[in-house]
Order: C-alpha cells, then sequence, then structure tokens
C-alpha cells in the first residue's frame, strides 16, 4: 500500500510540475509549439489570451501580438473559417494602426500593415483595385526604412511570389527578397530561437526554389530546415516527401 501511495503522489508532483512548466511557457514559446506541432488551437489561445490583458501589455508585446495576428490570419486564409479570418484581420489591423501613431517610422509595421491589406484582397477580390496599391506601398515604405529588417523583405517577396505577372509580379524576384530575409535574419542568430517565421521563411524559400526549377537549392534549403526543427511536423511528414517526390522525377527527367 505504501509504495501504491507514494507512486500516487510522484504522479500528482509529475502533474503540477507539468502544469507549471506550461504556465512559464512565453506566448512566443507556445506560438513556436504550435506551428511546428501543427496545433494552431494554442495559437490562437495565445492570441486571445494577450488580447484579453491588451490594456497592460507594452509596446513590445503588443508588436508580439501583431506578429501572432499576422501569421495566424495567414493560416485562417487558408484553412480556417473566413469569418474568423476577417475578425482578426480587423483586430490585427487596428493594433497596427495604433502602434504606428506612435511609432510612425517603424519598418516592421508598415511591412505587416501592406500584410494587412493583402489579407483584406484574398477576403475581398473585389477590392484589389483599390488596396493592392495600398499594401505595394506600405511595403516600399517599409523596405525604404528598414533595408535591413527581415520582415519588410518577406512582405516584398510576398508581393512578388502572389502578384500577377503583368502587374510585376516575379517569383525570381520574390526568391531574392525571401533570401535576403534569411541572411538578415541569420545576422542576429538570438532572434531565430522559438522563431516561427524564420522557420516559415525557409520553407516558402524552399517552394520558391521549387517553383523556379532550382531543385537542389531547394533540397538543401528543405534539409537545412529540418536540420535546424526536426520536429516540423508538415514540412517532416508532407511537404518535404511531396518535394522529394517530384525531385526524384526531375532527376530522371534530366538524365
Amino acid at each position: 500500500m505504501a509504495v501504491k501511495k507514494c507512486f500516487k503522489y510522484l504522479i500528482i508532483l509529475l502533474l503540477t510540475f507539468q502544469g507549471l512548466l506550461a504556465a512559464q511557457e512565453s506566448p512566443r514559446e507556445k506560438v513556436y509549439q504550435a506551428l511546428i506541432y501543427d496545433k494552431m488551437d494554442d495559437w490562437d489561445e495565445v492570441i486571445v489570451e494577450m488580447s484579453s490583458r491588451k490594456s497592460s501589455l507594452s509596446d513590445k508585446e503588443l508588436g508580439e501580438l501583431v506578429n501572432y495576428y499576422y501569421g495566424y490570419s495567414g493560416w485562417l486564409m487558408e484553412e480556417g473559417p473566413k469569418k474568423k479570418a476577417k475578425t482578426y484581420v480587423e483586430q490585427g489591423d487596428a493594433l497596427i494602426d495604433g502602434l504606428l501613431l506612435k511609432y510612425p517610422d517603424e519598418s516592421d509595421l508598415y511591412a505587416f500593415k501592406g500584410a494587412f491589406f493583402a489579407y483584406k484582397i484574398s477576403l475581398n477580390p473585389i477590392k484589389a483595385p483599390f488596396l493592392g496599391g495600398k499594401s505595394m506601398d506600405n511595403i516600399d515604405r517599409a523596405v525604404e526604412l528598414g533595408p535591413e529588417r527581415p520582415q519588410a523583405w518577406i512582405e516584398r517577396g510576398n508581393a512578388l511570389f502572389y502578384m500577377p505577372k503583368a502587374f510585376g509580379g516575379s517569383k525570381e524576384k520574390a526568391v531574392e527578397a525571401y533570401e535576403k530575409a534569411i541572411r538578415y535574419m541569420e545576422e542576429d542568430s538570438e532572434s531565430l530561437h522559438n522563431n516561427w517565421m524564420y522557420l516559415n521563411v525557409l520553407m516558402i524559400l524552399a517552394q520558391g526554389y521549387e517553383k523556379t526549377g532550382n531543385y537542389e537549392l531547394a533540397k538543401s534549403t528543405y534539409d537545412k530546415l529540418l536540420l535546424v526543427e526536426p520536429g516540423f511536423s508538415y514540412v517532416r511528414d508532407e511537404e518535404y516527401p511531396a518535394f522529394m517526390k517530384s525531385y526524384r522525377e526531375h532527376q530522371l527527367s534530366v538524365n
């Protein structure tokens, strides 16, 4: 009986310890874990929790919240209900506007602003003629204010990648922008820890290489990504296997 009681108390202590660890996990860590383990409800929980105490957040924390709205809204565009995506885009955009009043020369805010205009176009394509220019103006302003800021180049890359060729889109130029974003990220090695954006841009860069026919660079980028984060389940279990199938087919076609 004594052994059973001891075991029971150990289990209780273990669960308590795990609960404390979860409570101590930062929003940045939770979002990173949500990405790599494909638990997007956990990402949403971070946004809801931080938004519930928005009035007490520092400006730095509000900037982080913008980042989380940006990432989760992008996911909602593809996978989630459009009504929720619209709500989150509006909330994230309002946060950006508030911060821009205080920091009118902050490059990252203009990059995010450009992205949120693009989100609005995605939600309602009929607005493209009215919002497309505003999106590019904000992205251009981001690059002008922060030519070494990764976020500015990420959004420049996204704009070029998805823009129709007739309007100036270019996947080759998009890849160059993503390369710059990665290079500037890696210059600040401390910023890479638990950085969901770094993993995401590596994945996008690999996709860009494949789309432009650079299969070897695509493979080396996927390999690098999985070396940085072997647990990235979406890339490991879906994206990379699908790419390797295309890669092998390409190898056969050129040999």
